[in-house]
């Protein structure tokens, strides 16, 4: 018996019979279901790969970015078995970036279930805070000396800052204009600065008392520093807890 498959052509009004050969049919028709149940496994695996994405953005109160996903799978996915429950999709590298190059694992919980691995390549274009100028070793940041400007995420490779504000930091070196912003490149401001008054604390359980002293070098919140008691002419170790402020150790 021969089967029948008929379909339209191109040209408008034109039909045209099409016989195939004992089979052929079968196979085309199955040929169209894998299709099926890959693309179908694929878009499972890009809208899990978006949710990460976003979940990932909103904790960090991100900027409206825009992202691509290019997803693969290993040959033979659409000859997996069929799951009768919701497939789980689990990137492979939970605390990896979500995006670039992102491994993942696909799991059937049936009893019988079976996994595989996949694969999605994030690519993510989103503002991010450059150097307006040159930036100096230990200046501080302020908002004229920073602007946003949008870039491809998988091209920083020392990471970068993003946010609504720019950061209220100092740079640990100096910065061309134009460079994106890095988490290595910031530290906290000096609470306290190199040959300015300072409020020293000291004491013991149940009494403090102060006197005022001269910072010999900067520092930030939590470091140890040089200062001289301005009274005594003597120096000590203070640490930095309060803008201007500093505790004795002694």
């Amino acid at each position: 018996m021969t089967n029948t498959y008929k379909h339209t052509n191109t040209i408008p009004g034109l039909l045209r019979e099409r016989r195939f050969p004992p089979g052929k049919y079968l196979l085309v028709l199955m040929l169209m279901l894998s299709f099926s149940v890959r693309a179908e496994l694929a878009n499972e695996l890009v809208r899990a790969a978006e949710q990460r994405l976003a979940d990932y953005a909103a904790e960090r109160d991100w900027l409206p970015y825009q992202a691509q996903f290019s997803p693969w799978l290993p040959a033979g996915a659409e000859h997996l078995p069929e799951c009768t429950q919701a497939l789980q999709f689990e990137a492979a590298r939970a605390d990896d970036e979500p995006w670039g190059r992102v491994p993942w694992l696909i799991h059937c919980p049936d009893k019988s279930g079976w996994s595989t691995r996949a694969r999605v390549e994030v690519n993510v274009q989103m503002p991010v805070w450059v150097a307006k100028e040159r930036l100096r070793r230990d200046q501080e940041l302020t908002p004229a000396a920073v602007r946003l400007q949008s870039l491809s995420l998988e091209r920083l490779y020392r990471g970068f800052v993003a946010g609504r504000k720019p950061p209220r930091q100092r740079l640990l070196r100096d910065l061309p204009a134009g460079a994106p912003l890095y988490p290595a490149l910031l530290a906290p401001l000096w609470m306290v600065k190199k040959n300015e008054q300072v409020i020293i604390a000291a004491g013991g359980e149940g009494f403090v008392v102060t006197t005022t002293g001269l910072a010999l070098e900067n520092g930030s919140k939590g470091e140890l520093i040089r200062v001289r008691n301005v009274g005594s002419q003597t120096v000590i170790q203070a640490r930095v807890v309060a803008e201007n402020r500093v505790q004795s150790l002694r």
